[in-house]
């Protein structure tokens, strides 16, 4: 497995181009970001429990892995059978091309038509492009090219897990999270698929303010605010015992963040999705869930950013 380091400032990534261009670090100075990988055979094993995946042509659950588009119903292979859906889209084990390299960049490629699994699944052709940075943040950027012959539906989104806490004389329970901009939620049903129009954000949900991990665990999706400044973070992991707060900033094209915070790991995922899981269902029951359609030939770019913050020494942020 070849892997690409890039670093600059102070800090290290470190990608997989072969293994659908995960993520396994991200160091700022001392402090290690990213809850990698331990090896290629555990990424095999558990896909989507490390790194950050790369969720495309949809992110999160597709709702039995089927769904209507143009008259056309397309089936999805079920990859997580417990509830029965198709989850986090299907290059997260593809083989990404190099394109371009340099100390503190990398720019991946992935040409649907040269991968056959994703060809005989996936029946809208596409360029996926990725565009990697470090210095002063982890920059990620993503280019999608529709090099079909047809309208394609598809969404973008990525699963960045992180220490929690970042360092080992931290505790879970006290890392914080904030998401101001997440004003509304998506209710969800037994099997984690969005029921209905998003509601408000309230009680344990409602995270304007730093609010504490506690006990509590989380797999829930909130809506962003549409007016919200995306130079601000959308949300942030807050460590005071290690004086850090990573944050996530993400263009206007990602309406849409998932809390994950498991309840049998000290990890915590703050996930930027341009759409809500489900979207192309619940677009075709006429809730808009940001479904994106892409015309033959159009190009559609989007980014975000994780970055590290130091806190203040009197612990507020």
């Amino acid at each position: 497995m070849e892997l690409v380091v890039i670093e600059a400032r102070g800090e290290h990534a470190t990608f997989a181009p072969e293994m659908g261009c995960q993520c396994f670090g991200y160091q700022v100075g001392a402090l290690d970001l990213i809850a990698a990988p331990e090896s290629a055979e555990s990424l095999r094993a558990h896909p989507f429990r490390s790194g950050m995946p790369i969720q495309f042509p949809w992110p999160g659950r597709i709702r039995n892995g089927v769904f209507t588009f143009a008259g056309r119903e397309i089936h999805l292979p079920i990859n997580e059978p417990a509830r029965g859906h198709a989850i986090h889209g299907l290059v997260w084990n593809c083989a990404f091309e190099v394109m371009s390299r340099g100390i503190d960049r990398v720019r991946m490629r992935l040409d649907s038509s040269t991968d056959a699994a994703v060809t005989r699944i996936w029946p809208f052709p596409f360029v996926l492009e990725i565009d990697l940075e470090v210095g002063g943040g982890l920059r990620v950027r993503f280019s999608v090219r529709n090099s079909g012959a047809s309208a394609m539906p598809f969404g973008i989104g990525a699963h960045p897990y992180f220490h929690a806490p970042l360092e080992t004389h931290g505790a879970r329970d006290a890392i914080e999270v904030e998401a101001q901009p997440a004003k509304s939620r998506w209710p969800l049903d037994a099997k984690l698929i969005p029921s209905g129009a998003p509601i408000a954000a309230a009680g344990d949900f409602d995270f304007s303010a730093p609010r504490p991990l506690d006990a509590h665990t989380y797999d829930d999706v909130f809506q962003l605010d549409s007016a919200r400044d995306p130079s601000r973070p959308c949300a942030r992991l807050i460590d005071r015992a290690a004086r850090c707060a990573i944050e996530i900033r993400a263009d206007p094209q990602f309406r849409d963040l998932v809390v994950y915070a498991p309840p049998d790991k000290p990890v915590v995922a703050l996930e930027p999705y341009t759409c809500a899981p489900d979207a192309f269902n619940l677009n075709s029951r006429g809730i808009d869930a940001g479904m994106l359609t892409l015309a033959p030939g159009a190009v559609f770019e989007a980014g975000f950013e994780i970055r590290a913050a130091e806190l203040a020494n009197s612990g507020r942020s």
